[in-house]
């Protein structure tokens, strides 16, 4: 038990170092160019700079919060409102959004009509969908087609989101979603992340009561999916800690 206590204390320092290492460094090295007095730079040049900080800005937040989050679900400090939920306005918005970031990706969506009302907290669930989203986005670097499906069954509403990416190993499924885990693929460790999503979502969809799984095949794609419970089958209280 220690010693895995200490293997992932190793591991949070080592991939926090290099997360927190990298977006420092590129908003360093702009801010030092545009500081300079013989700087020339046209409005383009100045403005693809800008750019380029508010993004590593971007992203030093969300590991930010994302590293607060897994601290309070570490504690069991996770709080959440539980309402009825409309899910189809929910992933219509998150899909809009996607592709109001991103225009070369496309998204199908495969939602039945009268799809039942889930008990969910709203910003918990958008909060997991547009991580499964980004995630798919972010592993999909050829082929940027995307499907978004909604079903239902027994007493549960089933969401998933599939991609035709990386696809992840059989090893590494047993482990995604583990706090800090990153599959060992070469090219996604050399992509940005912490490894801190996937559990983040798996902490949400439990408190809810629901689980989360995924179905992949290594260079072929992935479908990540999670459960929420029917609007009428829900036993939570109205607020979850």
């Amino acid at each position: 038990r220690e010693r895995e206590e200490e293997e992932q204390r190793s591991r949070f320092i080592s991939v926090i170092s290099h997360e927190l290492q990298t977006p420092i460094a590129i908003i360093k090295g702009y801010a030092s160019t545009l500081a300079r007095s013989d700087a020339l730079l046209d409005a383009e040049a100045l403005r693809s700079r800008l750019i380029a900080v508010e993004d590593e800005a971007d992203r030093l937040n969300k590991l930010v919060g994302n590293l607060l989050y897994a601290s309070r679900i570490q504690a069991g400090g996770l709080q959440m409102e539980i309402v009825p939920l409309e899910l189809p306005r929910l992933i219509e918005g998150v899909v809009r959004r996607l592709q109001a970031k991103s225009p070369d990706v496309s998204v199908t969506l495969d939602l039945p009509p009268n799809l039942p009302t889930v008990m969910a907290d709203t910003d918990r669930v958008e909060e997991v969908l547009q991580n499964l989203l980004d995630n798919a986005v972010k592993y999909s670097p050829r082929q940027r087609s995307l499907t978004l499906a909604c079903s239902v069954t027994g007493d549960e509403v089933i969401v998933s989101v599939s991609d035709v990416g990386m696809g992840i190993s059989l090893r590494d499924q047993e482990h995604i979603f583990n706090r800090f885990h990153r599959a060992s693929n070469g090219m996604i460790q050399s992509m940005p992340g912490a490894g801190l999503g996937l559990y983040i979502c798996r902490a949400i969809v439990e408190a809810h009561g629901g689980h989360i799984w995924v179905e992949s095949t290594l260079h072929e794609g992935s479908t990540f999916s999670f459960s929420l419970p029917r609007l009428e089958k829900a036993h939570l209280p109205m607020v979850v800690f």
